[in-house]
């Protein structure tokens, strides 16, 4: 049982952090999050190695917990490619913004000046 939850820690490590790379590098997760999934891939695959190594009697409650823990992880990481994506979408219309903000003073400035022109005339 021990092996078990080892080489399952350590399969979750190794497919975490190539699917915080392939995240980031598909624009779904932000530089904080995928350096935060990053070592937390890490450290569980670093504890899954210790787990197998270490070769100690293990109860089924406490497989449970490490169970129940994978399956938080996992929901955990979906949640902050979420939250990336968001805050990248936020930022572009935010500066979408900013643009059409820079154009509508440009025309209201073109406009005073051409009835400026019209009364002058």
């Amino acid at each position: 049982m021990v092996k078990i939850a080892g080489v399952a820690m350590t399969a979750l490590g190794v497919l975490l952090l190539a699917g915080s790379f392939i995240a980031y590098a598909k624009h779904r997760l932000t530089e904080n999050f995928g350096m935060i999934w990053g070592i937390a891939a890490l450290c569980l695959t670093v504890s899954g190695i210790v787990l197998i190594a270490a070769e100690q009697s293990i109860t089924t409650v406490l497989a449970i917990v490490i169970f129940l823990g994978i399956l938080l992880v996992l929901s955990l990481f979906g949640f902050s490619q979420a939250i990336s994506v968001l805050v990248m979408k936020n930022q572009e219309l935010a500066m979408q913004v900013s643009l059409l903000n820079q154009e509508n003073e440009s025309i209201l400035q073109e406009l005073t000046t051409a009835k400026e022109q019209k009364t002058h005339e």
